[in-house]
C-alpha cells in the first residue's frame, strides 16, 4: 500500500495539488510526505493519505470535498508562505556561499613562520605578527615577535624596496619633496628616511617610495613603550621615560604642532632656548591638541637619556634624541595618540 501510495503522491507533486493526509506509523513515508508538502509547488488538486488509503480529489482547492480527521493536516495554496522561488533562491545562495576545500585559508599559527618566508610572504607575515604582537596573544614570545616584525619592517618600511604598505611615486618635472609629501599627507622628511636620500634634491623619473595610510601612537605608562602603528599594524616600538607620581595623562589625543630644536618654556619659570643647557626638551617637540585642565603635554627628546624607562618627567613623554626625530617624521599634525596604562 506504501508503495501504491507513494507513486500516487509523486504524481500529484508533480501535477500540483492540494495534499491532505493522515498521520501513519512508518516514518520514512511521513518524512517523505511532509519533504514534498514543504518543497513541492501546491497549484491545483486534492490529495488525501491516511493509514491505508490514498484518494485523490476534485480541483477545488477553496473547498475540499473531502473532511479530514483530528490529526489529519491540510494545506491550501494561498496558506503556503515560502514560495518555490524562495526555495530556489534560498538553494541557490547556500550553492554559491560554498567555499571548495582548496579555497579555504587556515588560520595562522605561529608555527607558519617559516613556511611564510619561504614563500616570500613577508607583508603578510608581518601583519599576522602585528596582531600576535599587539594583542599579546603569546605573552612569552613577545620578544621573539618583535624582533622578527623590526626585521620584516626594516625591507617593508624602512627601505626604498617596494611594498604593499607603500605606492612607488615617478617625480615629475618641477616638483618638490614638499609638495608632494602634501599630497601624500606625509612628511617630507619620512620620504628623504626611506628613500635614504642624503638631501632633498630630486630627478625628473626618480621613483620614490611613499607610505600610505594612517599613522598612529599607542604609549604604554606601564611599560615604558611608545609604539608607531601604520594602518593599525606595527612599524615599530621605542623606550620611553613618563611623568612621575603618574604625572602622564592618559587617554586620546592628537598631535597639534611640531618642532625641531624647540625652545623650552618650563613650568617653574624660565625660557630656555635650544642649545641651553637648562633645555631639557633635546632635538624635538610634538604637542598635544590641549583638553580639559591638559595643557602643555607631548613627546619630545631629553638632554637625559639615562631617565628613558623611568617614570621622572613632569607629566610629558621623553624619548631618546635619535628614537623622537624618527618618531617625528611618521607623525602630522592630527595624528592620533593613545595613551593607556
Amino acid at each position: 500500500m506504501y508503495q501504491k501510495c507513494f507513486n500516487h503522491l509523486v504524481s500529484i507533486y508533480v501535477g500540483g495539488g492540494l495534499v491532505i493526509f493522515h498521520r501513519v506509523k512508518n516514518i520514512a513515508i511521513n518524512k517523505i510526505v511532509l519533504f514534498l508538502l514543504i518543497f513541492a509547488p501546491v497549484n491545483s488538486g486534492l490529495f488525501l493519505f491516511s493509514n491505508n488509503t490514498c484518494v485523490s480529489a476534485a480541483n477545488d482547492y477553496e473547498t475540499p470535498i473531502l473532511l479530514a480527521g483530528k490529526e489529519d493536516i491540510i494545506l491550501y495554496k494561498k496558506d503556503i508562505i515560502i514560495s518555490t522561488d524562495d526555495l530556489k533562491n534560498i538553494k541557490k545562495n547556500v550553492k554559491n556561499n560554498k567555499m571548495p576545500l582548496s579555497e579555504k585559508k587556515t588560520a595562522f599559527n605561529i608555527g607558519m613562520i617559516d613556511e611564510y618566508l619561504k614563500e616570500g610572504k613577508n607583508y603578510e607575515l608581518r601583519n599576522h605578527l602585528s596582531e600576535f604582537f599587539l594583542n599579546k596573544k603569546i605573552p612569552e614570545k613577545q620578544h621573539e615577535i618583535k624582533a622578527l616584525l623590526d626585521k620584516l619592517n626594516s625591507e617593508l618600511i624602512f627601505s626604498a624596496k617596494p611594498s604593499e604598505d607603500a605606492v612607488l611615486y615617478t617625480v615629475q618635472a618641477g616638483e618638490t619633496l614638499s609638495r608632494i609629501a602634501k599630497q601624500f599627507n606625509t612628511n617630507y622628511e619620512l620620504i628623504m628616511r626611506i628613500n635614504k636620500k642624503p638631501d632633498s634634491r630630486l630627478n625628473i623619473g626618480e621613483k620614490l617610495k611613499i607610505l600610505k595610510g594612517k599613522t598612529k601612537i599607542l604609549i604604554s605608562k606601564s611599560e615604558f613603550t611608545l609604539t608607531v602603528l601604520l594602518n593599525d599594524r606595527y612599524v615599530k616600538q621605542y623606550r620611553i621615560g613618563t611623568g612621575k607620581n603618574d604625572k602622564t595623562p592618559e587617554g586620546t589625543f592628537e598631535v597639534k604642532n611640531k618642532m625641531k630644536n624647540p625652545t623650552w618654556y618650563s613650568p617653574y619659570g624660565g625660557v630656555y632656548s635650544y642649545g641651553d643647557e637648562k633645555n631639557i626638551l633635546g632635538t624635538r617637540w610634538i604637542g598635544f591638541k590641549e583638553k580639559e585642565n591638559l595643557v602643555g603635554f607631548g613627546i619630545h627628546g631629553t638632554t637625559m637619556p639615562e631617565t628613558i624607562g623611568t617614570a621622572s618627567s613632569d607629566g610629558c613623554i621623553r624619548m631618546k634624541n635619535s628614537d623622537v626625530e624618527e618618531v617625528f617624521d611618521f607623525v602630522t599634525t592630527d595624528t592620533g595618540i593613545i595613551i593607556q596604562r
